[in-house]
């Protein structure tokens, strides 16, 4: 029987709130920012680098600001930062060269031409130092001149070697490299090389390990590795100012010497007139605005301000943490659960990575993330699968010690060879605890748990529901060098990738639910994937997915392939195809058939998200024949065109994105479709000017048919929803914006067995 219903404008709460907080193609950057790093005092604002990227804080209004390419930088992963007085502009250098000039009203001018330069391979910024509307920028190379006031590169001064530290020291620019100080005079023509030589500091035993150039007091100082703080006038023999082993760094900033270790600071007005204050984990000290003020990058604990107030007297003015987000750049694997992202940041190769645990949690429904605690010995995890019977207990696998027990975020139980069915690779061995190698873990319907063993006989390991063991003897696939993740399908076969070349495939399985009897198993193990004209030459398998018709979704290194038909897979029989796409000289050709697929994932509407090695994110259709977006760094806010994981939120329609420079959101238009019409609602509504005539329609049941008419019953829209919602532009059939008034929303499940009517309001 045909169910109707009719449903009047409301507001929906702090649903729908958090729900459009983030609009249809919106990004949103969750990056680390726990490891401060670096600080560069402004007028208004004091600037931070933790973890790569870029935060401030207000000195007037106690506000925290994050900076990423969303917020308009134009790269990622920085490098060192510096703020030029003399033109009141912070200078941002990436890892590749890039350049931007960053203004505290956010205005942002890039400057790409090292980054676009062909001369040059490692273009590596290494420190930056300012000088009237100069900014010199020491490379991999050489030094670079830039002319902060006109936003240009005026000179190269090339020493085919690196160059760590410049000072200028009365008309003369100094400039470290590996074999020793070079120096030339300002009004000379730097680029030729003849006007630059060698500088002799006169003490045997300091040309070698000086590692900081300054110039203070009249005098060119040096920071000497393991001897402390030496300088030296002209034609005079360096003196030592300072003896201390550990010092990290030495800088002039507002007319005072300023040097630290990780957990010393010394402050000179004069080589007479010193302060020293005790303070931990120091990585970077700023003082430019007042000299009594200094501003400490103080790694995990953020950003501190201090002040002198007395001899070797300094007291706390503020302390700011940045640390809201995951506690590092990580995301190797993502898994979505009951609205929680989970991330494993562990890292596996020919070896291991030695990552920290790096685990992380966040609530799409708090906007909290939760990071785990560090773990002695916790390192490179792989994989998390949450108990279906208890969302506060979850496992955690690792690529060495076994896999790891949470309940509430704290730890319980540490399962490896010797209290488990899992194994070692090296038996009775002094290594043998940190060889116990599980990739993959996923629980079945009935709460047990699988596991993959790596490079070893019983590759399945399964923990039974009722905490006990047991592993499953499939010789086809003993000792693998790499079997990654385990997918249940829903009609409860195993699917297992094999990674590595050595035995690298795919391994289909059904223990028919019989955990404890193996003799009506099937199995089969594929060690290349079949299309119709023959094997199509993968040769690495990094990820599988089933979608919402059943069909198993294969990431390789030679594109993707799908098994349509997946029922017997386990006895042999797995028939599946490449995706053919026609380009625009109307020849065919395999799709993405020369890139490797490290990641896909399954929308609302049934559509893929495919995650490459280089080539960054693909949307395309359902059966992966129409490209909807290709997202790069080059067209969108994207991290990294490397892409390690995906993962989606069916509620929300975000798409969380794993880079290798951190982890990214795309607010996708495709959700999960309902079981009925029971919370049908649009927004924004009503759609008023400032918004950007675009209405989201959403809560209905997947694939519905939507229709929308004027109040004349005219029709202006007609559409099929993605997943369980669909978007309209606010035009009319023929392209123009429609009028002010009441619009009728009519959608019918594809049965027709049930209907819906809501209306949505529009304000010019």
């Amino acid at each position: 029987m045909k169910r109707i219903s009719y449903l009047l404008l409301a507001c929906l709460g702090s649903l729908l709130q958090t729900v459009s907080a983030q609009s249809a193609g919106g990004w949103h950057s969750y990056l680390a920012y726990y490891n401060t790093s670096a600080v560069a005092e402004g007028n208004t604002l004091v600037y931070a680098l933790a973890d790569g990227s870029l935060y401030s804080y207000g000195k007037e209004d106690n506000s925290l600001q994050y900076y990423s390419k969303e917020t308009g930088l134009s790269d990622n992963q920085i490098n060192s930062i510096c703020f030029h007085s003399g033109e009141n502009t912070l200078i941002v250098a990436y890892a590749n060269g890039n350049i931007d000039l960053v203004k505290e009203n956010n205005s942002v001018y890039n400057l790409p031409l090292l980054l676009n330069s062909s001369i040059v391979q490692d273009k590596s910024i290494l420190a930056i130092y300012g000088y009237k509307e100069t900014a010199y920028l020491a490379t991999a190379f050489g030094i670079v001149a830039l002319n902060v006031q006109k936003k240009e590169i005026k000179e190269t001064y090339r020493f085919n070697q690196a160059v760590s530290s410049i000072t200028i020291h009365g008309d003369m620019i100094y400039a470290l490299t590996p074999t020793g100080i070079q120096r030339g005079a300002l009004k000379d023509n730097l680029i030729d090389p003849g006007n630059w030589q060698d500088y002799p500091v006169v003490t045997d035993g300091l040309k070698d390990t000086v590692l900081q150039l300054c110039s203070f007091n009249n005098a060119l100082c040096f920071l000497v590795k393991n001897k402390g703080i030496w300088y030296q006038l002209e034609n005079q023999a360096a003196k030592p100012l300072l003896t201390h082993a550990s010092l990290k760094n030495i800088k002039v900033e507002n007319g005072k010497l300023i040097a630290f270790s990780a957990g010393e600071l010394f402050i000179y007005s004069s080589f007479t007139e010193r302060d020293r204050g005790s303070i931990a984990d120091i990585a970077d000290v700023s003082s430019l605005k007042d000299n009594t003020v200094f501003w400490l990058a103080n790694a995990d604990k953020g950003l501190v301000a201090i002040q002198r107030t007395g001899a070797n007297q300094y007291q706390t003015l503020a302390s700011h943490s940045a640390n809201e987000g995951p506690k590092r750049n990580l995301n190797a694997f993502m898994r979505m659960h009951n609205n929680k992202l989970y991330v494993a940041g562990g890292g596996r190769g020919i070896d291991r990575f030695n990552n920290p645990g790096a685990v992380a949690i966040y609530d799409t429904d708090s906007l909290k993330w939760n990071n785990l605690k560090d773990i002695s010995g916790f390192r490179d995890a792989t994989c998390i699968a949450v108990d279906p019977a208890d969302d506060a207990h979850f496992f955690v696998s690792t690529w060495g010690e076994g896999v790891y027990e949470f309940k509430n975020n704290e730890f319980l139980t540490l399962y490896n060879h010797t209290n488990s069915a899992l194994q070692t690779i090296f038996p009775n061995t002094t290594t043998q605890n940190h060889y116990i190698r599980v990739e993959g873990l996923c629980f079945d319907r009935e709460g047990n748990l699988w596991m993959t063993n790596t490079e070893v006989s019983n590759v399945i390991t399964v923990r039974k529901a009722d905490g006990t063991w047991t592993s499953l003897p499939y010789s086809d696939i003993s000792n693998p060098t790499l079997a990654d993740k385990i997918l249940i399908a829903s009609n409860g076969q195993k699917w297992v990738n094999l990674v590595r070349v050595n035995k690298s495939g795919i391994f289909v399985f059904d223990d028919q639910g019989t955990l404890d009897d193996a003799s009506d198993d099937a199995s089969h193990y594929y060690s290349s994937l079949n299309d119709a004209s023959g094997n199509i030459g993968a040769t690495e398998f990094p990820c599988i997915i089933e979608d919402k018709k059943q069909k198993i979704w294969i990431g390789t290194n030679r594109g993707v392939f799908i098994v349509s038909s997946p029922a017997r897979a386990a006895e042999g029989a797995m028939p599946g195809a490449r995706i053919i796409h026609i380009d625009e000289d109307g020849n065919s050709q395999y799709f993405l058939a020369d890139e490797r697929i490290n990641a896909i994932a399954v929308d609302g509407g049934n559509r893929k998200w495919l995650g490459t090695r280089a080539s960054g994110v693909y949307l395309v259709s359902e059966e992966g024949t129409e490209i909807i977006h290709h997202f790069t760094t080059a067209n969108s806010p994207l991290l990294s065109d490397a892409i390690e994981s995906i993962a989606i939120n069916d509620r929300t329609g975000e798409v969380f994105i794993g880079t290798a420079n951190g982890l990214i959101s795309y607010m996708g238009d495709a959700i999960q479709g309902s079981d009925n019409y029971a919370n049908v609602y649009a927004y924004p509504n009503p759609v008023r000017p400032e918004h950007d005539n675009r209405v989201v329609i959403t809560g209905l049941m997947e694939e519905s048919n939507v229709k929308i008419t004027d109040a004349r019953g005219n029709l202006l829209f007609q559409g099929r929803s993605t997943g369980g919602q669909i978007i309209w532009n606010c035009l009319s059939a023929n392209g123009r914006p429609v009028t002010t008034g009441v619009y009728l929303v009519f959608a019918s499940s594809p049965g027709a067995t049930e209907s819906v009517v809501t209306k949505i309001a529009i304000v010019r």
